[in-house]
Formats: C-alpha cells, structure tokens, sequence
C-alpha cells in the first residue's frame, strides 16, 4: 500500500472524507488490474470489496476506510479489533480528562485486553511529534 499510495503521486489525496473515499477508489482499480485482488467476502457482496480496512491520520483528521470504501471521519480517535467498543470507551473518559494523545491511546489498548477476551497484552505503542 505505501509503494502504491506513493506511486499515485498528485492523485493520492488524504486531506477530506471525499478525498479519502477518491483516492481508495482509485487504489480498489490499481488492486483489481495490477495485483489481481480477489474482490468477493461473502456470496451475495452488494459491491466489489477492496479487502481494506485501513486508518488515515493526519493533519486533516481521523479517517476510517473499509472494504467497501467507507469512509468514516473521527475527530478525537479511532479503533479497532474486538476489544474496540472497550478501548472507545476507556478513551472518551481519558480524552474527557485532557490525557495527551498517548497516554488516551494506552488507556484504550489497556481496556481492550483487560476486558475482551480475544485481545491481550503485551502491546506496543509508538508516538511522534506532528510537524
């Protein structure tokens, strides 16, 4: 993904929700024609699945991208996995606190392993500065 996003140059656009939603619809056709995506989930699929689920952060904002390139924006934070609904909750709480936003996504990795079954430590979170 990074090598195509790359290779998209000008027409790889991350900045709005229709930006995002344009430029994965452009990658659904380079997947399909280049790298022979296999575009079927499930027998009766309403559209062609891009077998994506993918978050874009940036300066702009929080997006969530799936299979069938939706997009959703998010403007505190995002997760994902089984232990989400956990992680999102213990975050809202943290993020209420005015928690820096790492120590709010340590919160909801946290509460995602201790109380999903299907999730468990140990976890690695990196954090950087935004220019």
């Amino acid at each position: 993904m990074r090598k195509l996003l790359t290779d998209m140059g000008e027409d790889c656009k991350l900045g709005t929700r229709d930006e995002v939603f344009e430029t994965y619809s452009k990658v659904h056709q380079i997947l399909k024609e280049r790298y022979f995506l296999n575009t079927k989930e499930d027998e009766d699929d309403p559209y062609e699945s891009s077998q994506i689920t993918s978050l874009v952060a940036n300066r702009h904002g929080i997006f969530g991208v799936y299979s069938y390139r939706e997009v959703f924006s998010f403007d505190r934070f995002w997760g994902i996995g089984s232990g989400r609904n956990f992680a999102l909750g213990a975050m809202f709480v943290a993020y209420e606190q005015d928690k820096d936003a790492r120590s709010v996504a340590e919160i909801g990795v946290q509460a995602g392993a201790e109380f999903d079954k299907s999730s468990a430590a140990p976890f690695q979170i990196y954090s950087f500065e935004m220019a």
